[in-house]
């Protein structure tokens, strides 16, 4: 449960970057590790089973998410220019946006369907 309240503050910071900011370049770098989790999520929830390996593997990308999360925070917390230059960006990427957060809340909640899934913490 713990990792789900972590997961979820991530995706909440990601989805508030369009008004706490951040240039194209970082939001892109950011949805990039976003679809790596979830591609490797999916691929771990698949077969209904969680194994060690895909349980580090999770956390490591979990934390890398964490990190870049906690640097982004840092780097533009008083940068109006990056602000605008990510409120641009995710109002230009919406949909896309949208699809790519959907699947990742998705992915997350399935692994919690898993066997396995109580080492995730």
């Amino acid at each position: 449960m713990k990792k789900i309240a972590i997961l979820l503050s991530l995706a909440a910071f990601i989805l508030t970057l369009a008004s706490c900011g951040g240039p194209e370049a970082d939001a892109k770098k950011m949805v990039s590790k976003i679809e790596k989790y979830t591609e490797v999520a999916k691929a771990a929830a698949e077969d209904k089973k969680i194994d060690d390996a895909e349980i580090e593997q999770l956390k490591k990308l979990g934390e890398e998410l964490d990190a870049f999360e906690k640097e982004m925070d840092t780097k533009y917390k008083d940068d109006k220019e990056g602000k605008e230059a990510m409120e641009k960006y995710m109002e230009d990427n919406k949909a896309d946006l949208e699809g790519i957060y959907e699947e990742f809340f998705s992915a997350m909640m399935a692994l919690y369907e898993c066997e396995g899934s109580d080492k995730l913490d």
